[in-house]
Parts: C-alpha cells; sequence; structure tokens
C-alpha cells in the first residue's frame, strides 16, 4: 500500500511539473540563436584566442527563449575566449523583452575550420528568467579572423509526453505489484 501511495504522488508531482511551466522554475528547454560581435582570432604559443567587439544579436529562438524575441545590439559576448580560459567563463549576457539570459560555458574545445575560422563547441549553464539554470550544449562558429560570431545553444529536457508515458509505466508497474501481492497471500 506504502508503494502505491508513493508511486502514485510521484506520477503526479512529475505530471504537475511538466505542466506548470515557469511557475514552478522548470529547466530551460529549446534554441538560442546570437550573431553579430565581430571576432578576431589569434594565435600564439599553441594558444587560440578570440576576441569579440560587442554587441551582437538574438537572431532566432524557439522553446522558452520565445519569451526573449530577437533583438539588436541587446547581448555582450563574454572577451577575451581563448582555448587556455580558466573555466566556468561567461560566453555572453544580455537581455531582451524585459527578460536576461546568459551562458556560463563549462567546457570548451576549439577546432579549426578548413576555410580559417574556428568553431567552439562543449557545455555549459543556461540561464533565464523565470527559469531554472539549465545545462546545455553550444556550438559557436567564427568564420575567420573579423567576421561574426554565430552561438547556438540547445538545451532540453524530457518532453511532456515522455513523462506522461514514464508516469503510465510507473502506474503499470504498481498495479502489477499490487496484483502480485494480492494473489501471493494466503486464504484463510
Amino acid at each position: 500500500m506504502i508503494i502505491r501511495k508513493l508511486l502514485t504522488a510521484a506520477v503526479l508531482v512529475t505530471g504537475i511539473a511538466a505542466f506548470a511551466g515557469p511557475a514552478f522554475a522548470g529547466p530551460i528547454v529549446g534554441t538560442i540563436d546570437i550573431s553579430g560581435g565581430s571576432a578576431g582570432i589569434t594565435t600564439s604559443n599553441g594558444v587560440t584566442t578570440i576576441t569579440f567587439s560587442n554587441p551582437a544579436n538574438i537572431f532566432s529562438v524557439s522553446g522558452s527563449f520565445n519569451e526573449l524575441m530577437t533583438c539588436t545590439g541587446c547581448i555582450t559576448l563574454g572577451s577575451p575566449l581563448s582555448s587556455n580560459t580558466t573555466l566556468p567563463f561567461d560566453l555572453f549576457s544580455g537581455s531582451s523583452n524585459g527578460d536576461s539570459v546568459g551562458l556560463s560555458v563549462s567546457t570548451a574545445s576549439f577546432t579549426k575550420l578548413n576555410y580559417g575560422g574556428y568553431q567552439v563547441s562543449g557545455t555549459g549553464t543556461v540561464s533565464l528568467s523565470g527559469y531554472a539554470d539549465t545545462m546545455g550544449e553550444y556550438s559557436m562558429t567564427i568564420p575567420s579572423s573579423g567576421g561574426n560570431a554565430s552561438v547556438d545553444i540547445y538545451s532540453s529536457v524530457p518532453e511532456p509526453g515522455t513523462l506522461a508515458l514514464f508516469g503510465a509505466g510507473l502506474l503499470g508497474f504498481a498495479f502489477f505489484v499490487g496484483r502480485r501481492r494480492r494473489s501471493t497471500k494466503p486464504l484463510v
């Protein structure tokens, strides 16, 4: 009986959190594209350094980031970023439509592109007004020295449909366990 009550409570809490949204400071889900912030790239003694001239723009958004909307000159990129920068590093911060957004980078991998630019990718913590800070993946492309940086962030958590399916599985398991216990009780 206790297991059934615990499983029922877990399913209810999961369902409420999945559908409640920002009121419960849920995780950030979606993508944001940032462009601009002309970048200079230098390499010296095996260390690649990217220096940004600000400001940058929010180019497109989806999911939780929709509240930001697109904007011009609303983002400040952290500068300089290098292959030996001490992490975590605040890659960008800004605000649009009354909401603030930021990315603190916890890993950074520099890859030289064939046409002379660089791609920096890794993981970090995304912050957005009204939401719980969320781990996400980012990819930043700088086409060449003097080119505009393009930052893409992807953060995701299980969708409500996935959570509902998980909850249904828990209910089925609880039903199976309860039925099995009743069938193994000796008749008096």
